[in-house]
């Protein structure tokens, strides 16, 4: 179950990355009647499994976040240039902006010519493991995910409905936030926010569907580092006494940034079960009035306490041992 390994490549949505990061200015108003679009390439889903898979987890984050797009879901490999050249194509065509002085043909050669496009269509061919959520911050604004290596997936549905999961949560998420600014911003989401609560929402989701097991999961993360990486939450403490969730300081200089998803999740569940928050409020209700009040405004109002009071209570807590921490589930 190797599968958030995968998100920390694939979610470079707020990364540089081989899947373009255009960041949007997003409100509520990107609630949308139109049902996502999921394109798959030549060669995959055979039987059916790969799209059945990734709709499990999809239509499940969709029936709790609410339907935000336009969304395409672009499951690809390596069996077929001829159709992958066509799905970049389309994908092209989906972007252009009809009141954009360029003509759509210019603008599909500018979104097909960009190098990290290009460099994406070869991991595609070459069946890397690249590629995640990317969104347009110029009309026409919609999101993607896109898994450049669908045909590993197709082997494992646990990590297909997974990683549907896990990419939706982000979709809710920059619907409720502006990612033109910096993460530590009071418009945007520090990385513990947007990777440790859709690692929490994902993995929880999993359990209510039956396939996985959330305490060992939540506890694999402390000892292991669980399928996120290495090292695990209680080694990088040891080697990082002076670790600050609020910073951004591992995500940024690219080392170390499954933290981020692993100490994220554990601060989502400590809001859950220690602080009392209901779940709903802290996976999506608090989100809605980011866009009004702000990011600490609005957690200090659904979570009960400011941010800084956050911190220093979750710091003290998460160095505690395994059976105390574990303690808060039951």
């Amino acid at each position: 179950m190797r599968f958030i390994i995968t998100l920390v490549a694939y979610f470079c949505c707020l990364l540089p990355s081989l899947a373009i990061a255009e960041k949007p200015q997003q409100t509520q108003s990107r609630i949308s009647k139109a049902p996502p679009k999921i394109i798959v390439a030549k060669g995959l889903n055979a039987d059916g499994s790969l799209v059945k898979n990734y709709r499990r987890g999809l239509e499940y984050a969709i029936d709790y976040f609410g339907n935000y797009g336009p969304y395409y879901v672009y499951l690809l490999g390596p069996g077929d240039e001829e159709n992958i050249r066509a799905i970049y194509q389309r994908r092209a065509e989906t972007r252009v902006n009809r009141d954009s002085p360029d003509s759509p043909r210019r603008q599909v050669m500018q979104f097909l010519n960009q190098g990290s496009i290009t460099e994406e269509i070869k991991s595609v061919l070459a069946g890397h493991s690249e590629g995640g959520l990317t969104w347009t911050q110029d009309p026409p604004v919609l999101y993607e995910d896109v898994t450049t290596n669908a045909t590993q997936r197709e082997k494992d549905p646990v990590e297909n409905t997974w990683g549907a999961l896990h990419e939706y949560h982000h979709v809710f998420q920059m619907a409720h936030c502006d990612t033109k600014f910096d993460r530590d911003s009071d418009k945007n989401l520090n990385s513990w926010m947007s990777e440790g609560m859709a690692s929490y929402s994902s993995a929880k989701f999993m359990e209510n569907l039956g396939l996985i097991d959330f305490q060992k999961y939540m506890l694999e993360l402390r000892t292991s580092g669980g399928n996120i990486g290495r090292p695990g939450i209680k080694e990088f403490l040891e080697k990082e006494p002076d670790w600050d969730l609020a910073g951004e300081r591992y995500w940024e200089e690219g080392e170390a940034a499954q933290v981020y998803y692993m100490l994220g999740a554990w601060a989502t569940a400590y809001l859950i079960h220690v602080q009392g928050v209901e779940e709903q409020v802290v996976l999506r209700e608090w989100y809605y009035d980011i866009p009004r009040l702000g990011k600490a405004a609005a957690f200090e109002k659904h979570m009960g306490l400011t941010l800084a009071d956050f911190y220093q209570k979750f710091a003290r807590f998460i160095q505690q041992p395994d059976p105390t921490v574990m303690a808060i589930f039951n």
